[in-house]
C-alpha cells in the first residue's frame, strides 16, 4: 500500500509541477489595443459613418478593423502616430463596384507643423473590406523598419470631402496605444 500511494503521490506531484511550468512560459497572446467608439447617424446618408474602431499595435503588424454603419462607397484613412517621431496614413478607398485600392503615405494628421514626414519603408499593406468592415494590416517593418513603441491613431473617413472622424478628442486622437 505504502509504494502504490507513493507513486501516485509522485505522478500528482508531477503533473502539478508540469502545469505549474507550462502556465509560467506561455507567452502572452494579447497585443495592446484601443478600441473607440463612434455614435452612428453623425454623418449624411450616402457617406462612411464610423461606429467602432479597433487598433491594435501587435510586435509584428498594425491592424485597424473599421466598423461602419452601411455599405458605402467612400476613402478610409488610419493616421498612425509613433511617440515622439513622424507618422503614416494607410489608405483605403472603396468604389461602387465594391474594388478597393490602397496606399500608404507619409505623415500622420497629429505630425507638428514643420516635422519631415519619413517615407515608409515598405507599402505591403493588407486591405479586406467586407460589407461594412475594414481590415487593413501593415508589417511592423513598414513603419520606421519597424523600431518604435507606442501608437496613437485617429480614423477620417471622406467621399468629395470630409465624412466622419474618429475619435472626436481634443487632440483628435486616441492615447497612447503600447506595444504588445
Amino acid at each position: 500500500m505504502k509504494t502504490r500511494g507513493t507513486a501516485l503521490a509522485g505522478v500528482l506531484l508531477t503533473t502539478i509541477t508540469t502545469a505549474g511550468l507550462g502556465v509560467a512560459t506561455a507567452p502572452s497572446a494579447h497585443a495592446a489595443r484601443e478600441v473607440v467608439v463612434d455614435e452612428a447617424g453623425d454623418t449624411t446618408k450616402n457617406r462612411l459613418d464610423i461606429t467602432h474602431v479597433t487598433l491594435r499595435n501587435n510586435d509584428r503588424r498594425i491592424v485597424a478593423r473599421v466598423e461602419f454603419a452601411r455599405e458605402v462607397a467612400g476613402d478610409l484613412i488610419v493616421s498612425v502616430d509613433p511617440r515622439r517621431d513622424t507618422g503614416i496614413r494607410l489608405i483605403a478607398e472603396r468604389k461602387r463596384d465594391g474594388s478597393v485600392r490602397s496606399s500608404v503615405l507619409p505623415g500622420a494628421f497629429t505630425d507638428r507643423e514643420g516635422d519631415d514626414a519619413t517615407e515608409p519603408t515598405c507599402t505591403d499593406l493588407k486591405v479586406r473590406w467586407r460589407g461594412t468592415v475594414a481590415r487593413l494590416a501593415l508589417p511592423s517593418r513598414c513603419l520606421h523598419d519597424g523600431d518604435y513603441g507606442a501608437l496613437r491613431f485617429s480614423v477620417l473617413t471622406e467621399n468629395g470631402g470630409d465624412s466622419d472622424y474618429a475619435p472626436e478628442t481634443e487632440t483628435g486622437a486616441t492615447g497612447w496605444v503600447a506595444r504588445g
